[in-house]
């Protein structure tokens, strides 16, 4: 029962992003606005960590890995989702931008050495369509 109610909240929080950056845009440049999205979530993230106690002491590879996966896994490419909805309907960068299952899975494959399950592709094919 956990799962699937796990699996409703990514539903609706996946869902209704797109609606979001959707009226987020405007006067501010899109970088700004990503700018002021991961920083909300940075102050949440942290403040859970705090009320549950979580270790927050890395080395400095772990923070120089965290960094290099934050500016490309999350920075660059939100930028570009951000701009992308200045000329494309949400809608139609949302479909492209569920691609990003299929390129996770093929860089931590050629990156990181981490074997293709069968049962992960099958998963991520349910994801995109």
């Amino acid at each position: 029962m956990r799962n699937i109610i796990l699996y409703i909240i990514t539903v609706l929080v996946w869902g209704s992003t797109w609606i979001a950056i959707k009226y987020q845009l405007g006067d501010v440049d899109p970088m700004v606005s990503v700018i002021y999205r991961f920083g909300l979530a940075t102050v949440l993230l942290m403040l859970f960590c705090y009320v549950k106690g979580l270790k927050m002491k890395f080395s400095l590879k772990e923070h120089s890995f965290m960094a290099l996966f934050g500016v490309l896994l999350f920075s660059v490419n939100y930028w570009l989702v951000y701009v992308a909805e200045l000329y494309l309907t949400s809608g139609l960068v949302a479909v492209i931008f569920s691609s990003i299952v299929f390129m996770n899975i093929a860089n931590g494959s050629i990156f990181l050495g981490a074997a293709v399950d069968k049962k992960m592709m099958i998963g991520a094919l349910f994801f995109f369509f």
